[in-house]
Protein backbone atom coordinates (compact mmCIF):
# COMPACT_ATOMS: atom_id res chain seq x y z
CA UNK A 1 0.00 0.00 0.00
CA UNK A 2 1.23 3.81 -0.67
CA UNK A 3 2.18 5.79 1.99
CA UNK A 4 -0.90 8.93 2.39
CA UNK A 5 1.73 10.98 3.31
CA UNK A 6 4.76 11.07 0.61
CA UNK A 7 7.55 12.87 1.18
CA UNK A 8 7.48 14.58 -1.89
CA UNK A 9 4.12 16.01 -1.03
CA UNK A 10 5.33 17.57 2.60
CA UNK A 11 5.18 21.26 3.35
CA UNK A 12 8.64 21.02 4.08
CA UNK A 13 11.23 19.74 1.63
CA UNK A 14 13.56 19.30 4.19
CA UNK A 15 11.06 16.56 5.62
CA UNK A 16 13.00 13.56 4.61
CA UNK A 17 16.46 14.68 6.62
CA UNK A 18 14.64 16.38 9.63
CA UNK A 19 13.19 12.65 10.23
CA UNK A 20 16.14 11.00 9.96
CA UNK A 21 18.55 13.26 12.09
CA UNK A 22 14.99 13.00 14.68
CA UNK A 23 15.37 9.38 14.81
CA UNK A 24 19.18 8.73 14.30
CA UNK A 25 19.19 11.16 17.80
CA UNK A 26 16.84 9.49 19.82
CA UNK A 27 18.71 6.18 19.25
CA UNK A 28 21.66 7.53 19.22
CA UNK A 29 23.02 6.23 15.75
CA UNK A 30 21.42 2.98 16.57
CA UNK A 31 18.51 1.86 15.17
CA UNK A 32 17.00 -1.29 15.02
CA UNK A 33 14.46 -1.03 12.10
CA UNK A 34 13.55 1.05 9.22
CA UNK A 35 12.16 4.09 8.94
CA UNK A 36 11.64 4.39 5.24
CA UNK A 37 10.29 2.90 2.48
CA UNK A 38 12.62 1.15 0.22
CA UNK A 39 12.28 3.34 -2.57
CA UNK A 40 12.80 6.54 -0.01
CA UNK A 41 9.33 7.71 -1.24
CA UNK A 42 7.68 8.11 2.48
CA UNK A 43 8.50 7.65 6.03
CA UNK A 44 7.14 4.10 7.18
CA UNK A 45 4.18 4.18 10.17
CA UNK A 46 3.49 6.98 11.95
CA UNK A 47 6.80 8.49 11.17
CA UNK A 48 5.11 9.72 7.33
CA UNK A 49 2.17 11.44 8.97
CA UNK A 50 4.53 13.46 11.42
CA UNK A 51 6.87 14.29 8.87
CA UNK A 52 4.11 16.72 7.18
CA UNK A 53 4.80 18.65 10.73
CA UNK A 54 8.52 19.02 11.18
CA UNK A 55 7.91 21.63 14.20
CA UNK A 56 5.68 19.21 16.40
CA UNK A 57 8.29 16.19 14.74
CA UNK A 58 10.61 17.83 16.67
CA UNK A 59 8.64 18.36 20.14
CA UNK A 60 7.62 14.34 20.45
CA UNK A 61 10.94 13.59 19.94
CA UNK A 62 11.92 16.00 22.48
CA UNK A 63 9.66 14.65 24.81
CA UNK A 64 10.29 10.83 23.57
CA UNK A 65 14.07 11.47 24.56
CA UNK A 66 13.27 12.81 27.71
CA UNK A 67 10.46 9.47 28.18
CA UNK A 68 12.64 6.76 27.13
CA UNK A 69 15.59 7.96 29.66
CA UNK A 70 16.51 5.39 32.44
CA UNK A 71 15.76 7.91 34.75
CA UNK A 72 12.08 8.15 33.66
CA UNK A 73 11.12 4.09 33.17
CA UNK A 74 13.32 1.31 33.38
CA UNK A 75 14.34 -0.09 29.78
CA UNK A 76 12.53 -3.34 30.26
CA UNK A 77 9.08 -2.14 31.87
CA UNK A 78 9.17 0.93 28.82
CA UNK A 79 9.33 -2.05 26.58
CA UNK A 80 7.01 -4.46 28.26
CA UNK A 81 3.94 -1.85 28.66
CA UNK A 82 4.74 -0.30 25.21
CA UNK A 83 4.15 -4.51 24.06
CA UNK A 84 1.32 -4.28 26.23
CA UNK A 85 -0.35 -1.26 23.93
CA UNK A 86 0.76 -3.18 20.79
CA UNK A 87 -1.45 -6.54 22.26
CA UNK A 88 -4.22 -4.10 22.18
CA UNK A 89 -3.93 -2.55 18.85
CA UNK A 90 -3.45 -3.59 15.67
CA UNK A 91 -0.34 -1.64 14.59
CA UNK A 92 2.01 -4.36 12.55
CA UNK A 93 4.51 -1.78 12.08
CA UNK A 94 5.16 -0.99 15.76
CA UNK A 95 5.09 -4.46 16.67
CA UNK A 96 7.85 -5.75 14.08
CA UNK A 97 10.05 -2.80 15.38
CA UNK A 98 9.32 -3.81 19.23
CA UNK A 99 9.40 -7.52 18.79
CA UNK A 100 13.61 -6.57 17.87
CA UNK A 101 13.80 -4.02 20.47
CA UNK A 102 12.56 -6.06 23.23
CA UNK A 103 15.39 -8.93 22.13
CA UNK A 104 18.02 -5.96 22.70
CA UNK A 105 16.66 -5.80 26.39
CA UNK A 106 17.06 -9.45 27.02
CA UNK A 107 13.36 -10.30 26.45
CA UNK A 108 13.41 -14.01 24.62
CA UNK A 109 11.46 -14.52 21.84
CA UNK A 110 9.21 -16.08 23.33
CA UNK A 111 8.56 -13.50 26.02
CA UNK A 112 8.03 -11.23 23.21
CA UNK A 113 5.31 -13.15 21.69
CA UNK A 114 3.49 -13.53 24.17
CA UNK A 115 3.94 -9.93 25.15
CA UNK A 116 2.46 -8.79 21.73
CA UNK A 117 -0.59 -11.33 22.34
CA UNK A 118 -1.64 -10.02 25.38
CA UNK A 119 -0.08 -12.73 27.38
CA UNK A 120 1.96 -12.01 30.37
CA UNK A 121 5.19 -13.33 29.74
CA UNK A 122 6.33 -15.63 31.95
CA UNK A 123 10.22 -15.15 34.23
CA UNK A 124 9.27 -11.76 34.23
CA UNK A 125 10.17 -10.29 37.58
CA UNK A 126 7.12 -8.58 39.67
CA UNK A 127 7.71 -5.17 38.53
CA UNK A 128 8.09 -6.07 35.03
CA UNK A 129 5.10 -8.15 35.33
CA UNK A 130 3.21 -5.00 36.92
CA UNK A 131 4.49 -2.99 34.15
CA UNK A 132 2.92 -5.00 31.74
CA UNK A 133 -0.06 -4.89 33.29
CA UNK A 134 -0.11 -1.69 33.56
CA UNK A 135 0.76 -0.63 29.97
CA UNK A 136 -2.44 -2.86 29.00
CA UNK A 137 -4.81 -1.11 31.75
CA UNK A 138 -3.53 2.36 30.71
CA UNK A 139 -4.40 1.80 26.85
CA UNK A 140 -7.81 0.98 27.70
CA UNK A 141 -8.19 3.12 30.18
CA UNK A 142 -11.46 5.40 29.83
CA UNK A 143 -11.69 7.07 33.03
CA UNK A 144 -10.05 7.56 36.40
CA UNK A 145 -8.03 4.53 37.26
CA UNK A 146 -9.83 3.01 40.37
CA UNK A 147 -8.26 2.76 43.76
CA UNK A 148 -7.78 -0.86 44.09
CA UNK A 149 -6.09 -1.05 40.97
CA UNK A 150 -3.61 2.24 41.74
CA UNK A 151 -2.77 0.42 44.97
CA UNK A 152 -1.99 -3.14 43.27
CA UNK A 153 0.47 -1.32 40.84
CA UNK A 154 2.21 0.83 43.33
CA UNK A 155 2.72 -1.90 45.52
CA UNK A 156 4.98 -3.53 43.02
CA UNK A 157 6.86 -0.41 41.39
CA UNK A 158 7.84 2.99 42.93
CA UNK A 159 5.68 6.21 41.79
CA UNK A 160 8.12 7.36 39.14
CA UNK A 161 8.29 4.17 37.41
CA UNK A 162 3.99 4.33 37.78
CA UNK A 163 4.19 8.00 35.61
CA UNK A 164 6.80 6.91 33.22
CA UNK A 165 4.99 4.39 32.21
CA UNK A 166 1.81 6.41 32.10
CA UNK A 167 4.14 8.95 30.01
CA UNK A 168 5.27 6.20 27.33
CA UNK A 169 1.84 4.62 26.89
CA UNK A 170 0.58 8.35 25.67
CA UNK A 171 3.42 8.65 23.74
CA UNK A 172 2.52 5.51 21.97
CA UNK A 173 -1.21 6.05 21.94
CA UNK A 174 0.12 9.59 20.06
CA UNK A 175 1.90 7.54 17.56
CA UNK A 176 -0.17 4.65 17.25
CA UNK A 177 -3.08 7.43 16.00
CA UNK A 178 -0.58 8.81 13.50
CA UNK A 179 -0.11 4.47 12.41
CA UNK A 180 -3.49 4.60 11.86
CA UNK A 181 -3.88 7.76 10.05
CA UNK A 182 -1.34 6.51 7.27
CA UNK A 183 -3.29 3.40 6.60
CA UNK A 184 -1.00 0.63 8.04
CA UNK A 185 -0.74 -2.68 5.84
CA UNK A 186 0.53 -5.68 6.82
CA UNK A 187 3.59 -6.09 5.29
CA UNK A 188 4.77 -5.89 8.69
CA UNK A 189 2.94 -9.07 9.73
CA UNK A 190 5.06 -10.94 7.52
CA UNK A 191 8.44 -9.70 8.46
CA UNK A 192 7.60 -11.12 11.94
Amino acid sequence: MASRFPLSEAPNPAAKQVMEDLMTDLWKGNRQFPIMEDDETAMLGYLAPLSYNLDVARGFFDVAKTAFHPNSVKPRNRELAVMALISVVDIPYMAYCHRRLGGRLGLTDQQCEDALSGKVPEGLNDEETAAYRLGRVLTTLAGPLDDATYRDFSTKMEKAQLVGIANIIGGYKWITLLGQLNGEDQRWTDEQ
